[in-house]
């Protein structure tokens, strides 16, 4: 694991690399987060990105704003693209293409733990898959966050069987929606400020976003009388930074590796400290907690297996990664101490 330390001892050498005449031309770099700057971990992560950049990278400036401030959250990967914005900080589920794909590598139905995950990601090949989907499109990825279990969704009916599904219009995340439409409801794309708008005008009845923790700042437990776990949607969660392909091979190797160390070392230390804050926030709202009945959750499940048989692509990324975590945790396992 990288600390902070470290990576700030890093930041240095490669900033002293850079004053020897290492890096190419100062760059100002526009940068927009999908998620608004108040919001819980997700916006301390963005904010403290920016500003390690800022302090600590020679030649380099990012000035980053909140969703909307250069172009709508649904345009981000077509805004970089199209060199209206240069980078982000998002969630794949915005991606232009709207790909099963690379929806997968923000998060996975009934998936994987988040050491794990980004284990995967990071030493299994997952990142190099990636991109070589993003170099089609003229983009590199990086992880950014990684977030801890999200809730299993917020309702107004208490969910007893897969029937209650029918008819409802929810918003929730990525692959998620297709599971929903073949229980027999309306999965709808949002991204968070549209979220609450949207719940006002009784578009949507439904809602899948986060943690219990930033579900509470958005306002959903004051809306919605259950919130239900386990969280079969997104277990964990990794958020990426996002760049033109063009704008990120146009800075210096040192900026690249000054970037990686700061991103890496933001993830870490931001993720071990989110599933403590979850508690709070669970005793809060223990009273409106559900869970999903067995029955529910099998027809769930039923429905991700048909969405992997029926896309040949989708489903060896999905084995790979499965490959890979079941290997990863097989010695946890092993060595667990099961009840005495």
């Amino acid at each position: 694991m990288i600390d902070s330390t470290c990576a700030n001892i890093i930041n240095k050498i490669l900033y002293n690399q850079c004053r020897n005449n290492q890096c190419r031309n100062n760059q100002t770099l526009r940068m927009q987060s999908s998620y608004y700057l108040d919001t819980p971990t997700i916006s301390s992560i963005y904010k403290k990105f920016i500003e390690d950049i800022n302090q600590d990278v020679f030649g380099l400036k990012i000035i980053g704003k909140g969703p909307g401030g250069y172009v709508p959250v649904t345009d981000t990967e077509k805004a970089i693209i199209n060199g209206e914005l240069d980078c982000a900080y998002t969630g794949l589920g915005y991606s232009i293409q709207q790909s099963e794909i690379l929806e997968l590598y923000t998060s996975v139905p009934f998936g994987f733990p988040g050491d794990a995950y980004i284990s995967y990601i990071l030493h299994g090949g997952g990142l190099d898959r990636l991109n070589q989907v993003g170099a089609e499109l003229g983009l590199y990825y990086y992880p950014m966050a990684l977030l801890p279990p999200e809730t299993g969704g917020w309702f107004n009916k208490e969910i007893k069987n897969t029937s209650d599904f029918k008819n409802i219009r929810m918003r929730i995340y990525g692959i998620g929606r297709s599971i929903i439409e073949m229980l027999g409801g309306k999965g709808i794309f949002l991204a968070q400020n549209d979220i609450i708008p949207a719940v006002n005008a009784g578009l949507v009845d439904a809602v899948e976003f986060s943690t219990i923790e930033i579900d509470d700042h958005l306002g959903l437990p004051s809306i919605f009388k259950y919130w239900y776990s386990p969280s079969w949607n997104q277990y964990s969660t990794i958020l990426y930074f996002v760049i033109n392909l063009k704008v990120w091979n146009n800075l210096s190797q040192a900026q690249r590796d000054s970037i990686h160390e700061i991103l890496l070392a933001n993830l870490y230390n931001k993720y071990i400290e989110n599933n403590r804050t979850q508690y709070n926030y669970l005793i809060k709202y223990e009273n409106k907690l559900r869970k999903f009945p067995p029955n529910v959750l099998r027809d769930m499940k039923s429905a991700f297996k048909k969405i992997l048989d029926e896309n040949k692509n989708l489903k060896n990324e999905y084995y790979n990664m499965k490959d890979y975590v079941d290997k990863y945790l097989t010695y946890e396992k092993i060595m667990h101490i099961d009840n005495v």
